[in-house]
């Protein structure tokens, strides 16, 4: 668990707000679900609402003190009334013998705060079987356990799951408050590469921040250059598509989607920053337009979607891969 000591996310604040007076008031539902965008702090807002939950001393804002009893083992990962579930690590799903656990634990008298805590992340990813199972304990929840979904993809759930959950909808930051926030965490990275990590994180600072550790930046900068070139005629298909064989083909896929639809809004409101996603600085974007006109850009985000559907089938990724890349190399042929 992380320490109560971080801060919570400022983003998540007003969602803090909406869980502390539904406390206070003595409408805190047995069964809740938190959905919002991937990277959003679902699973953070979870466990630091569920620590003050226990905490034996709050502050004057409901958060958890940190040093009580509940707090230090919850901080060690061993508090009795605290359970996490997830998928497995040699699994795919959630499967219905982790929810039959769930549901025994449930039933045990608390340990040691006001009430058995659950966390049950991502929730889409049940199996039927388990998701059914879950339902009948939605359905008869006992008196003192709070459980909490997690999901960036609640319509994958089923409708009964779904309807019986108090539901809270978490929303990304806006840019400003988003480069803000990563600004505190990357504090030599400029503003327009965090711009950058920002728009490859569609928007998530989190996933952004990951991304830099991971040095996804530079990746990019390589791939954006290549990818200028191909288009330009200095760079050959055979040449990438050996550089490029063991890059995910969805994640280039997904690039060039927000690559394109820059060059979209370039040719219909310029060099509109506040429109503009931040992936490329604007002299590229500027080279891009000049060898792309808008209906070229237009046909190549129809191209983008269809592409998009093809990795998710069991299509040769080296093969799409290629086709993509004869593509943008010469659309009119297409």
């Amino acid at each position: 668990m992380s320490p109560v000591s971080a801060p919570l996310l400022p983003w998540l604040e007003d969602a803090w707000q909406g869980l502390q007076r539904r406390r206070q008031a003595g409408r805190l539902a047995h069964g809740w679900l938190f959905t919002g965008p991937t990277g959003t702090g679902k699973l953070t807002l979870a466990r630091y609402f569920l620590q003050a939950v226990q905490c034996e001393a709050p502050d004057n804002q409901g958060v958890a003190c940190g040093h009580c009893h509940g707090c230090r083992m919850w901080q060690a990962g061993t508090h009795p009334d605290l359970m996490e579930l997830t998928i497995p690590e040699d699994k795919s799903r959630i499967l219905v013998e982790q929810i039959r656990d769930l549901k025994d634990f449930m039933s045990l008298s608390r340990s040691h705060g006001s009430h058995r805590m659950i966390i049950l992340w991502p929730a889409d990813a049940m199996t039927d079987n388990a998701a059914n199972s879950l339902l009948k304990t939605l359905e008869e929840p006992p008196g003192e356990a709070l459980l909490i979904l997690v999901s960036a993809h609640p319509s994958r759930l089923p409708a009964t799951i779904y309807s019986r959950c108090q539901q809270l909808k978490l929303t990304l930051p806006g840019r400003v408050q988003a480069r803000g926030w990563l600004a505190t965490r990357l504090p030599t990275v400029t503003e327009a590469d965090l711009d950058v990590l920002l728009a490859l994180a569609h928007g998530s600072p989190l996933r952004a921040l990951q991304l830099e550790d991971q040095g996804e930046l530079s990746r990019w900068r390589v791939q954006l250059a290549d990818i200028l070139a191909l288009i330009q005629g200095k760079k050959g298909v055979v040449e990438l598509s050996e550089q490029w064989h063991k890059a995910p083909v969805d994640q280039l896929i997904d690039r060039l989607h927000i690559l394109i639809s820059d060059g979209v809004r370039w040719h219909m409101v310029g060099a509109d920053t506040a429109r503009l996603s931040g992936l490329s600085d604007l002299a590229t974007l500027q080279h891009l337009a000049a060898c792309l006109d808008l209906d070229t850009c237009l046909y190549l985000q129809s191209c983008l979607l269809q592409w998009r559907r093809l990795a998710e089938s069991p299509i040769n990724p080296q093969v799409l891969l290629e086709d993509i890349l004869v593509t943008l190399r010469d659309p009119a042929r297409h």
